[in-house]
């Protein structure tokens, strides 16, 4: 593509209760909005609107499911590597005119595909790792999806070298074709003033108890819910006033969380706030003791982000990129351990001057992330992306 570019399009097809996604997407487009050397398009689905557009014009347009013949056909197509959508009656007008795509996500939807070059967003391989926690069905269309993907962008984004070393490795993506670059949290996080008076208000709304571990999760089962809930019941031998915190959508773990809840009788010691208004969420943040994320897998994690942007104290696991991203900022166990678990989190429970210094650590760390950089180093994807 010869010049400058006219218009990018940025595919912001994810709802909040999409967790991570939606908060990268969310600071992808918080940056963008400060560049006035390109002009943005963002494209969200008819039956959503909740993503922060500022003055960029905004396309609605119908990602509907497909039922599963067309799902089949379509994992073919992916899979012979054949760019089109002729499966699918697309209104081509709604993208006639877009030079460039950003796409936040992989996912099965072959507008993304189309014949307009596109830079991919690739956030994990998660499906290499725990393949147990997929469906076949799952496992075949990440797959196939992330193969068609990957060769077809004109540039891939990571947002860790541990994950730039999985693409290389398991996808055989050439080095130079792939960018680390972390976003920062979301702006209304990075720039939120916080009052007494909406801690106050924010309490009372979810019924937040006085002392709590908070952990901001859905419930998949790589989130790693259950060992914390074990590890929870260990602290609460010693915190006899203590909660925990668990907000997040109830995706298809959820049950079995609920389950070992019972079982270990804490029913009255762990609360679900359920959905968390996006303005309430950095309270429920500093009301806690700490953020505990005891996930089984993670590229970057933006919950820590978020609990460095607003100096609350980080205890995490010590798996795959989450070293890389807080480095001496945070205080990590084995997620598989329970006892390890309730171990570091007791050290930070017991110590208020070094869960102080912890909670400034992070806060400090973030300071190398803004969005004004960030800005500047996605338009440096975009322009190389241009010839």
């Amino acid at each position: 593509m010869e010049g400058k570019l006219k218009k990018i399009g940025i595919l912001a097809f994810v709802n909040k209760d999409a967790g991570g996604v939606y908060q990268y997407t969310q600071s992808l487009i918080d940056a963008l909005a400060k560049d006035n050397t390109n002009q943005y398009v963002i494209f969200i689905d008819s039956n959503s609107g909740n993503i922060n557009s500022y003055n960029l014009e905004v396309r609605k347009v119908n990602t509907s499911r497909p039922n599963t013949v067309i799902r089949i056909l379509k994992a073919v197509q992916l899979l012979l590597l054949v760019k089109s959508s002729f499966l699918e009656k697309v209104k081509k007008s709604d993208y006639n005119d877009i030079d460039l795509f950003l796409c936040p996500r992989v996912i099965m939807y072959t507008q993304f595909f189309a014949v307009k070059p596109f830079i991919l967003t690739l956030h994990d391989l998660q499906e290499y790792y725990f393949p147990e926690f997929f469906s076949f069905q799952e496992r075949i269309v990440r797959f196939v999806t992330t193969r068609f993907l990957s060769r077809k962008a004109q540039k891939i984004i990571c947002e860790s070298n541990y994950v730039k070393n999985d693409i290389k490795k398991f996808l055989k993506i050439e080095d130079k074709k792939i960018v680390v670059l972390p976003a920062p949290p979301p702006a209304n996080v990075m720039n939120i003033q916080i009052t007494e008076v909406q801690k106050l208000t924010v309490k009372q709304k979810y019924n937040l108890p006085d002392k709590y571990i908070f952990y901001p999760a859905a419930f998949w089962q790589h989130k790693n819910h259950i060992k914390l809930v074990e590890a929870f019941k260990i602290l609460t031998e010693k915190h006899h006033d203590l909660h925990l915190v668990l907000s997040g959508s109830k995706q298809k773990n959820y049950s079995a969380v609920i389950n070992k809840i019972d079982e270990l009788n804490l029913k009255d010691k762990v609360l679900f706030p359920g959905y968390v208004d996006y303005e309430d969420l950095p309270y429920l943040y500093v009301l806690s003791q700490m953020l505990v994320m005891p996930s089984l897998f993670e590229s970057i994690s933006i919950p820590i982000f978020e609990a460095f942007a607003l100096k609350v104290p980080v205890c995490v696991s010590n798996i795959l990129a989450i070293p890389e991203q807080v480095g001496d900022a945070a205080l990590m166990f084995n997620p598989e351990d329970e006892k390890d678990m309730a171990r570091r989190i007791d050290i930070l429970l017991c110590d208020d001057k070094f869960r102080h210094d912890i909670g400034l650590k992070g806060y400090n760390r973030l300071k190398q992330f803004s969005h004004e950089d960030y800005k500047k180093k996605i338009e440096e994807v975009i322009n190389y992306s241009k010839t």
